[in-house]
């Protein structure tokens, strides 16, 4: 788990007047908090979150924040919990940062990367992904970058599903085990077809039923 040095500025002021002064002069309002932790109020520079966020990118990022204040000094290791963009211009507006025990386990989203093409998608069926990313418990310093799923197996009509997964000891995936994260399905020409027999033989067995009533 790689963490990424930042520093941040103790800050007393707090509000939307100080925070668009903080903006205007280069600096980006920030909080760090955590589960035993008093929120502390702090900026970091923009110029810092510029060169961060163009060399790293994706969810779960740790930091080794170094707080600065008037008469203090102190390296804490955090995560990226929010970080706040305008709108339109995608300017920073506020970074939380979230502090956590490198010894205690976390609760975070993990992204999937599809790898490998189905068998069944060059016999014409589709795959379609039924999830993008998966709840897991473990230590910081086992979160993966993302997990892989390797759908180069499956033929139409079969899936894979979070049962499925092998993963890692430490590692432990907290959706529904019955949850289905990919699946091939059959051509779209051939569905529609076994749909319209399907409506055809039921509006038949009605017309049989509706005539017998009569009788």
């Amino acid at each position: 788990m790689e963490q990424i040095q930042v520093e941040a500025f103790i800050r007393n002021q707090s509000g939307k007047g100080p925070a668009r002064t903080l903006r205007r002069s280069g600096q980006i309002p920030a909080i760090f908090y955590g589960p035993e932790t008093q929120p502390i109020s702090l900026y970091v520079r923009q110029m810092d979150l510029e060169k961060i966020f163009k060399k790293h990118s994706g969810e779960n990022l740790f930091f080794q924040v170094q707080l600065k204040g008037e008469h203090q000094e102190e390296s804490r290791t955090a995560m990226l919990k929010e970080l706040q963009k305008d709108p339109v211009s995608r300017a920073y507006l506020h970074v939380d940062f979230y502090e956590v025990s490198l010894t205690k386990e976390l609760e975070v989203e993990v992204g999937l990367r599809i790898v490998g093409k189905p068998k069944g998608v060059e016999k014409g069926g589709m795959l379609q992904e039924a999830r993008r990313d998966l709840q897991i418990r473990c230590l910081p310093r086992n979160i993966p970058e993302y997990i892989e799923v390797d759908v180069s197996g499956l033929d139409i009509g079969d899936s894979i599903h979070v049962r499925d997964l092998k993963l890692a000891g430490e590692l432990q995936i907290l959706n529904d085990p019955q949850s289905t994260i990919v699946t091939v399905v059959p051509p779209i020409e051939e569905k529609a077809a076994e749909e319209a027999t399907a409506g055809a033989s039921e509006v038949e067995v009605v017309s049989k039923k509706g005539k017998a009533k009569e009788e």
